[in-house]
């Protein structure tokens, strides 16, 4: 129950019914609340410290999320770009190791007219002894 400002006989209970207590919780119209006269009331003057605590907190809130969603918009394309770096990374290994053929070697050899030949023999090894 509100306890009631009007003067009483003592004694008396300073007391609000239920239905004035109701008309004064409920005295808020939507007009009102547009144009922001309930922040002018007497109830919430009160409590500006703790509106100001929870806006604050909301904005801080609506940045925590800003900023998450931009931090997995750039680990999805730091993800995409991976993804792109090891498929060229296997082509660019594959091309190598098919230019490192033999036979590809020869026929490069042949077009830059090189005279150059497969060996037939063996290459021989040889050994040296350490001068002292």
């Amino acid at each position: 129950m509100i306890w009631s400002r009007s003067k009483k006989k003592p004694g008396e209970a300073e007391f609000l019914t239920g239905k004035e207590e109701f008309k004064e919780l409920k005295g808020i119209s939507f007009k009102e609340f547009l144009h922001g006269r309930f922040l002018a009331g007497k109830e919430l003057g009160r409590h500006w410290g703790f509106m100001t605590f929870i806006v604050f907190l909301a904005f801080l809130y609506i940045g925590n999320r800003y900023q998450m969603e931009h931090l997995l918009d750039r680990q999805a394309d730091l993800m995409k770009e991976l993804k792109e770096l090891k498929y060229e990374a296997i082509t660019t290994s594959s091309e190598l190791m098919n230019m490192s053929k033999q036979s590809e070697v020869m026929e490069r050899v042949r077009k830059a007219g090189i005279n150059l030949e497969v060996l037939k023999t063996p290459p021989r090894i040889l050994k040296v002894e350490k001068m002292e």
